[in-house]
């Protein structure tokens, strides 16, 4: 009888201190007996549980899944783990994990469910999903947005994509970009409030703090300031910050970089003739553009890509450090994984920006680690073929340009040809280097081949030849892929 007692007085102990919540459910889904932590987890007292279908609280989209599972477990009396969410006596959503061991050999098949409140941890793992989508995104606008900048060819282009950024990316930031003229001391259009008391404070790529209001001078050009606002409350998160900055960053850079280009434009504008650019024009151009690239991709690799490695070896640290579980644990080492994979993506723009060892392993060499490249990453098959190259040297600013221009080709087969195969031929004759490609892809109408400075393509190609002192013709039909020929003298 002691021992008896004993027990009982055991049970009761633990029925009343247990921090889980403890039921006993028949086969009908009845609830026999809970423990007094329902009303503390859930809300309700006992007396009200007891005698009711278990299920009935519930979520709905999880009911049937949670009695097919209690289903299973009285047929088969093996025991199962599900988690599920609760609706709370007072409508809240909770989170709970039920562990459901079946009693042996009992006639009524009853069943011992240990239910526990993991609703913290849900909510943790939620933060943690939502911060690793937010940063794989910002990280993808970001390279979206660098890549644009290289087709950018005006400033009114260039303020135009900044704002589409910002409303895409930072939906409260209301941006705006207002001009103020130095000389008249008048702005053009509508002023921010405080932004006249905060002129003489700005800075260049510099933020400036004005109550809710944050304003970033991009750059001057002919006495006028170009001047960014935002509201600052749409920078929610450290992550917001750090994107915003790095964009402000490429665009002020873009901005100066133009701004050389459009008064050299301005200044020789009268002695063009029919859109027609001379060649050493059109050198000065695409060496300024080469040094933008190498600039920016220097940069890219010196700070963006810095603080990836740091962030990705601090991760690193806290994994070692910390034993973490189950989900907390899988979102740590996709956090980890995505950081590789952008640092793999920054590595991969610094090069397309600036190849590795262009300079030093030469044109060929080069050409055969892009191909390599591009046969990994594209559907096609690319076919380089050489003859009389053995002694083939190129000056710089010829393995630079030719390099854009197979790169070019190379963008287009992706993004338009849809072809199958691609060859590239290279031929020394003499002081002539030529390039000959072709794909059996789906082409395009002749009239596409008309000279136009309304597009990078085909233009470009045309215009970085001209800049050699080469030439270069294009031939293609509809369902007739695409054939290049170029010629380009060689210095050296």
């Amino acid at each position: 009888m002691e021992n008896k007692s004993f027990i009982n007085w055991e049970f009761e102990t633990i029925t009343q201190h247990t921090q889980d919540i403890l039921v006993i459910v028949d086969k009908s889904q009845i609830v026999q007996f809970v423990t007094p932590s329902l009303e503390m987890i859930l809300g309700y007292r006992p007396d009200e549980f007891v005698g009711q279908n278990a299920f009935e609280p519930v979520f709905p989209e999880d009911r049937d899944r949670l009695i097919t599972s209690h289903q299973e477990v009285v047929a088969h009396k093996e025991p199962r783990v599900d988690e599920y969410r609760v609706l709370h006596k007072n409508g809240e959503i909770k989170y709970l994990e039920s562990r459901v061991m079946p009693v042996p050999k009992d006639p009524d098949d009853l069943v011992v469910v240990s239910i526990r409140d993991i609703t913290l941890r849900k909510v943790m793992e939620s933060e943690l999903e939502m911060r690793k989508n937010r940063y794989q995104l910002l990280q993808n606008h970001l390279k979206y947005y660098s890549q644009d900048l290289s087709m950018v060819l005006k400033v009114s282009d260039l303020k135009s994509r900044l704002i589409q950024e910002l409303n895409t990316v930072l939906p409260d930031a209301e941006p705006s970009i207002v001009i103020y003229h130095h000389e008249t001391k008048r702005f053009e259009g509508d002023c921010p409030n405080g932004l006249l008391n905060y002129l003489p404070e700005l800075m260049i790529g510099k933020p400036q703090y004005d109550h809710n209001l944050l304003h970033i001078l991009i750059g001057e050009r002919k006495g006028r300031a170009h001047i960014l606002s935002i509201n600052e409350s749409s920078l929610k998160e450290s992550m917001d910050s750090i994107w915003f900055d790095t964009l402000i960053f490429y665009t002020v850079m873009v901005f100066e970089s133009l701004n050389v280009i459009e008064n050299l434009m301005n200044q020789l504008e009268n002695a063009l003739q029919k859109n027609e650019r001379p060649q050493w024009m059109l050198r000065l151009l695409f060496n300024l553009s080469e040094k933008q690239r190498m600039e920016l991709s220097s940069d890219l690799h010196d700070t963006v890509l810095e603080e990836q490695m740091l962030l990705y070896r601090n991760l690193e640290g806290i994994l070692e450090e910390h034993h973490f579980e189950g989900e907390a644990k899988y979102q740590l080492q996709g956090m980890v994984k995505g950081l590789l994979e952008s640092i793999h993506q920054i590595r991969m723009t610094c090069h397309e920006l600036r190849p590795p060892l262009l300079r030093e392993v030469g044109l060929l060499h080069s050409l055969e680690q892009l191909f390599e490249y591009m046969q990994l990453t594209s559907s096609f098959k690319i076919r380089f073929t050489m003859e009389h190259t053995d002694d083939l040297v190129l000056n710089e600013e010829e393995t630079i340009g030719i390099y854009r221009i197979i790169q070019e080709l190379l963008n287009n087969a992706v993004k338009h040809s849809e072809a199958s195969n691609l060859h590239f031929h290279i031929n020394r004759v003499g002081n002539l280097f030529h390039l000959h490609y072709s794909d059996d892809g789906k082409g395009f109408k002749a009239e596409k081949l008309t000279p136009t400075f309304k597009s990078i393509g085909l233009t470009g190609m045309r215009e970085r030849v001209k800049s050699l002192g080469g030439k270069i013709e294009f031939e293609s039909e509809p369902g007739k892929g695409v054939c290049v020929r170029l010629e380009i003298p060689t210095s050296l």
